[in-house]
């Protein structure tokens, strides 16, 4: 069996070890596992100051990545259309200025993920059902580019825009129903204000 630490250098060694003993102290444990773990390793022959050393350089990088992990921030959908809109334009005026793949597999992402997010953003508070129509119009354009992807796209990519077909669909179809509960308030606000013109007569 092949062992990656038998070609190391004495100082490469050393710090690969560092390195794995400090993934092992650092992998989101609690301090009772931590310890655990400690307590294990000095049954192994290694000593417990560096250990500890370690395990605490471990336990603060998982309360750092805590703090960076996941969504901190999330508005309204015409906010993140806004910022989708701006990335888009951004992919398309670099395209010829910036040719590289891994600036485009960032922009690529962040658009996708914007778009993600933007199905789980809160509706802004339309004024009428023509508003949120036209909210439905534009997300079934998307619907329709995405339908382009999806029929060019293999395998796993093929699955996620499925999958991302699927929450823009259900969101489409939540975005009609507000649109017609709008409708009955309009049309009912009409009705009430034409009854209230017909009592002051």
């Amino acid at each position: 069996m092949y062992n990656k630490y038998f070609t190391m250098k004495r100082s490469e060694l050393k710090e690969a070890i560092k390195n794995e003993i400090t993934s092992v102290l650092s992998e989101g444990m609690s301090d009772k596992e931590r310890e655990n773990q400690i307590q294990h390793l000095m049954r192994t022959g290694a000593k417990e100051k560096p250990l500890r050393k370690l395990a605490a350089i471990g336990k603060k990088e998982d309360e750092n990545e805590k703090l960076r992990e996941g969504t901190w921030s999330l508005g309204k959908a015409s906010d993140i259309n806004m910022i989708l809109s701006q990335l888009q334009d951004l992919s398309k005026k670099a395209y010829n200025i910036i040719g590289d793949d891994e600036f485009y597999n960032g922009i690529d992402a962040a658009i996708t993920r914007a778009e993600e997010l933007m199905m789980n953003a809160p509706l802004n508070e339309a004024k009428s059902a023509a508003d949120v129509n036209k909210e439905v119009k534009d997300l079934e354009s998307k619907m329709k580019d995405k339908a382009k992807d999806f029929k060019a796209a293999e395998g796993k990519a093929k699955d996620k825009i499925k999958d991302e077909l699927k929450d823009m669909t259900t969101k489409r179809n939540d975005l009609k129903k507000k649109v017609e509960d709008l409708k009955k308030k309009e049309e009912e606000k009409i009705a009430n204000k034409g009854k209230d013109q017909e009592l002051d007569t």
